[in-house]
């Protein structure tokens, strides 16, 4: 298992330095320069956080290998598969999450309190990193059976671009324009619920005794579960049949 997880580091350790550099360093100048406005700098960090990395992470642990046929060598292990995927599933969570963390401090230590406070900037960074993991597990599930990792790189594109396109429209207003306790809102509700972009929308503005969405969002945690194992069962399917 520890050989395992030093193949996986080995592998993957420039990915998680690249998104480090491209996050922090985009951060930083930004925020140094201030030619827009710090919130400005700060929501292209993450957007950039949330597009590239998942994307990045996801392509890389499961259809790279099996392009490479070094997988079934992988496979033929005395390690259960579940372990195998959980190692590379841990390290997926790492990619995504290392970046954001690293840009989120590096903007609090430069604006934290000048335009935005401090917990506002952490807010829009954990939510960001949120919705990254949420964009992998998603990627995750539907590109592990895939035979390349360039395959993967358009499928894991096309699922961010769907998902965009699908919810365009439901972070913006109050919850009462979207009529989430109302016939009309059952499309956007069923979005809401769905989407692995449900953490970057905001909530924060509602009328007076309204609720926020909490059941929308539990039930995209549970569709997140559902897509991880899922992922696991289809992973462990490729397994058993690698072995036969």
């Amino acid at each position: 298992m520890r050989k395992l997880i030093w193949k996986e580091w080995r592998e993957q350790s420039w990915k998680l330095g690249f998104g480090c550099v491209v996050l922090g360093a985009l951060a930083v100048i930004g925020l140094q320069a201030r030619i827009v406005a710090d919130e400005t700098i700060m929501m292209c960090v993450c957007f950039l956080g949330l597009t590239l990395l998942p994307v990045l992470s996801s392509t890389g642990l499961i259809p790279a290998e099996r392009a490479e046929g070094s997988l079934e060598s992988l496979l033929s292990l005395p390690i259960a598969p579940w372990k195998i995927l959980a190692v590379k599933t841990a390290m997926g969570v790492l990619l995504c999450a290392v970046p954001m963390l690293l840009a989120a401090g590096a903007s609090v230590y430069m604006a934290g309190g000048r335009e935005m406070t401090t917990a506002a900037i952490v807010d829009l960074y954990g939510r960001s990193a949120l919705t990254a993991l949420s964009l992998f597990i998603w990627m995750l599930a539907l590109t592990a059976h895939l035979p390349s990792e360039a395959r993967a790189g358009l499928v894991g594109l096309g699922i961010l671009i769907f998902w965009m396109l699908a919810t365009m429209g439901l972070s913006v207003g109050p919850v009462e324009d979207y009529a989430f306790q109302h016939e009309s809102g059952i499309v956007q509700r069923t979005l809401l619920a769905a989407s692995p972009l449900a953490f970057v929308y905001r909530f924060d503005t509602y009328s007076a005794g309204a609720r926020p969405p909490t059941m929308a969002m539990a039930a995209g945690i549970q569709v997140l579960v559902g897509a991880a194992l899922w992922a696991c069962a289809r992973f462990q399917f490729t397994a058993g049949e690698g072995r036969k």
